[in-house]
């Protein structure tokens, strides 16, 4: 069994750790690797999209993986999936800025800030291409099989070099009842991978397991607390996969 060295982590502004004072140190992905004993990349962007996530995970890995030198076995890939409703799209000639007051920072990767954002919070301040995705494009069940295709995909990529991958959800994302057509896409991916079940319960999504338990900011994001709780939650769960070896397993066993 190979010992895991890095987590790579990706998703929204629940990943990323908005509103935190010092996310760098205070988000769950940092509190995670810091009590599993390995180091942790953070590619999660505040208002960034399922396809985003997918998309920078691909580009960035290999040079990840040079920058860190180890091998793709080494690497542990842990997904937090967020709304379906947001996507992206390439303009060359506008670069999103990577800070805004209410969503945070974008992580600082090549050609990122070209990537338009696309999502409801950005068709609310009158952005016309959300709007018209929105509008015109933007269907539930499209939305949840592409979100099922790209997850596919991206298992299997990762898969395919030899990482491991785990998956969680931010908060209730998918439509009850699942769409019929997305249904066998659904059925394709692996369920021990999620956390939680598939579709997760509320119980098992970041936000839904610590509202009302723990203080949430004024753009309704988890503090400090809400992480830790989240954190030591995905801990336990991926110190008990036999398929993992972490270097502070056996410590957090005692």
């Amino acid at each position: 069994m190979t010992m895991t060295r890095l987590l790579v982590v990706n998703g929204c502004s629940f990943a990323r750790g908005a509103e935190l004072a010092r996310p760098e140190r205070e988000s769950w992905p940092a509190v995670l690797a810091a009590e599993l004993g390995i180091d942790v990349v953070n590619l999660a962007c505040d208002g960034g999209s399922n396809r985003r996530a997918v998309r920078t995970t691909v580009q960035h890995l290999a040079a990840i993986r040079a920058a860190h030198r180890l091998e793709y076995d080494q690497i542990l890939f842990l997904g937090m999936w967020t709304a379906l409703s947001r996507n992206e799209y390439y303009d060359s000639g506008i670069e999103d800025g990577p800070v805004r007051p209410d969503l945070g920072v974008r992580p600082a990767l090549p050609e990122e800030l070209h990537w338009q954002r696309v999502a409801d919070w950005k068709a609310a301040e009158g952005d016309k291409p959300s709007k018209a995705y929105l509008r015109h494009l933007f269907s539930t069940t499209g939305e949840t099989v592409n979100f099922f295709v790209d997850w596919l995909l991206l298992e299997h990529h990762l898969a395919g070099r030899g990482v491991p991958s785990r998956f969680a959800f931010a908060w209730e994302i998918l439509p009850d009842p699942i769409p019929a057509e997305a249904v066998p896409l659904m059925r394709a991916l692996r369920a021990d991978l999620v956390f939680g079940q598939l579709p997760p319960r509320p119980q098992d999504t970041f936000r839904e397991m610590v509202f009302g338990r723990v203080p949430f900011g004024d753009w309704d994001h988890p503090l400090r607390e809400g992480h830790r709780h989240f954190a030591d939650a995905m801990r336990t769960w991926l110190t008990t996969d036999e398929r993992l070896c972490f270097p502070l397993a056996d410590r957090l066993h005692r």
